[in-house]
């Protein structure tokens, strides 16, 4: 990773690389080049999520596996955007969702109006009133916030749509009598806020397709400085950003790489903890929100997938022949942004031995995330202390996971 220069310009205070990047002589890897981008004209970028964001695309261009889907969550304003979504613009097989409709996918007006974004990935063939489609695509959606403020059974028919789409195969009937299929592999990389922890039916109802990584808000009125020095030059950085994020992904390993046995069983460790933590508990909707209902735990085996390709995605970018700590480090990341921000929070002040009762959450949520661990057999509480169940305890040893 490029460290930051400290020098500062005396009238703004703003890093003098951020005005002055200088071409840095030495060779260096791609990633590298493109983490001087970043870290030259953007307020501490976060540069492990740009990489998990990497690393989901460049898994589709391995053609590991099933897709890996990937929600970049942060608040607005924080760049996530900008640095990780439109900087894969241009790229191979890349196109960007700018909203979503029922007709975003497969239009019921083909050769009328605008076809849907799966008719456009391939050759159609029209047999009768069938037309099939066979294409391939990385999907970068700039805000899937949209999707959740939808009414209900509008966002129900996207999601549900999503669902199909994942699985491979997607088709439409439509009152016309024609019928619209889609098949290939779509990978989808969508940023969203943190709105998303209050919408449970997006999981349901997608079956727990995506995988999420947390990008934190900037800490600092550096950053808004760092945004002024920024006004005028948009064009130019963003120029920048596509032309590194093509120079990263032109040199990174197109063999895919390979994941030890040991790395292997690290992953699936936590993706149990992850499968059985992330569990939605049903609540009384009135009065004390008393447990009605625990449902059983979704298995392990798509998140297992799902970071494992993550993973081996990384060490592809970075030029590894073999996924390394640091790319599986990466990986555990995500798989603990999998969780509810406050169920996260607590469950990893429990695993680091600390008192959750110092933890800025409002105690109503604590305490209820607290009830909602215990009902998972996540966690128990021992003479006033929580701590991980012994079974946890024993996953949580074998992931052996470094946290910040």
């Amino acid at each position: 990773m490029i460290e930051q220069s400290e020098s500062f310009d005396s009238n703004t205070q703003v890093p003098v690389a951020a005005l002055f990047p200088k071409e840095d002589s030495r060779k260096t890897s791609s990633f590298e080049n493109l983490s001087t981008v970043l870290t030259s004209y953007f307020y501490k970028p976060d540069l492990t999520a740009i990489r998990i964001v990497l690393g989901t695309i460049q898994a589709h261009r391995l053609n590991i596996g099933d897709p890996a889907w990937l929600f970049v969550v942060a608040p607005p304003g924080c760049g996530k955007t900008t640095m990780s979504i439109m900087g894969a613009c241009g790229l191979p097989e890349v196109r960007m969702l700018g909203d979503f409709t029922e007709n975003t996918f497969l239009s019921g007006f083909y050769g009328h109006k605008e076809p849907g974004v799966l008719e456009k990935l391939g050759r159609t063939e029209k047999s009768g009133d069938t037309s099939v489609t066979h294409g391939n695509a990385v999907f970068m959606a700039k805000d899937f916030t949209t999707v959740l403020s939808m009414r209900r059974e509008k966002r129900a028919a996207i999601l549900g749509q999503l669902r199909e789409i994942h699985d491979g195969e997607f088709r439409r009937a439509f009152g016309t009598g024609e019928t619209k299929i889609w098949k290939g592999r779509v990978t989808i990389v969508a940023a969203v806020t943190p709105a998303l922890d209050t919408h449970y039916s997006v999981f349901s109802v997608l079956g727990e397709r995506f995988l999420q990584v947390r990008w934190h808000r900037p800490d600092s009125e550096d950053a808004g400085i760092w945004a002024i020095q920024q006004q005028g030059n948009e064009a130019s950085i963003r120029e920048k950003l596509v032309k590194a994020y093509a120079e990263t992904f032109d040199q990174a390993a197109m063999i895919t790489p390979q994941l030890s046995h040991n790395m292997q069983r690290r992953l699936a460790s936590l993706a149990e903890i992850i499968a059985l933590a992330r569990t939605h508990i049903f609540r009384n909707s009135y009065g004390s929100r008393e447990i009605e209902f625990t449902p059983e735990a979704e298995a392990n085996t798509r998140i297992s997938k799902g970071l494992a390709g993550v993973a081996k995605g990384i060490a592809s970018v970075m030029q590894h022949t073999q996924v390394e700590e640091s790319d599986l480090q990466d990986s555990f990341r995500v798989g603990l942004d999998c969780l509810q921000d406050y169920r996260r929070k607590v469950f990893l002040s429990v695993t680091r031995r600390r008192d959750v009762r110092l933890l800025s959450i409002p105690q109503t949520m604590l305490k209820r995330e607290l009830e909602n661990l215990q009902q998972l057999n996540i966690i128990e509480e021992i003479e006033s202390n929580f701590v991980l169940t012994p079974r946890i305890a024993k996953l949580w040893h074998e992931a052996n996971i470094v946290l910040p």
